[in-house]
């Protein structure tokens, strides 16, 4: 089972905000997103692409290869829902 939960982190002990049905001791993974620096710093001295590869990196391969190749050309169609055209 998946559930996104918020936590604190406080002396090295994760405390959930809300009430969390788990069994005690019940073994958990845990992907921590900290919500004061998500992204990272651009560097002014980074091309774009470099930067674009930094937010990239923690996209699950399966993830991306799941992405559509003709979203340039079919913008509308993935954005509004519009036909795909030819």
């Amino acid at each position: 089972m998946t559930r996104h939960l918020k936590a604190i982190y406080e002396d090295g002990v994760f405390r959930p905000l809300e009430p969390v049905e788990i069994a005690e001791h019940q073994e958990v993974s845990l992907l921590v997103e900290t919500t004061d620096e998500a992204q990272p710093e651009a560097d002014t001295d980074m091309p774009i692409w470099e930067y674009a590869a930094q937010l990239m990196r923690d996209i699950p391969e399966d993830q991306l290869q799941a992405l559509p190749t003709d979203g340039a050309s079919q913008h509308d169609h993935y954005l509004y829902g519009a036909p795909k055209h030819p």
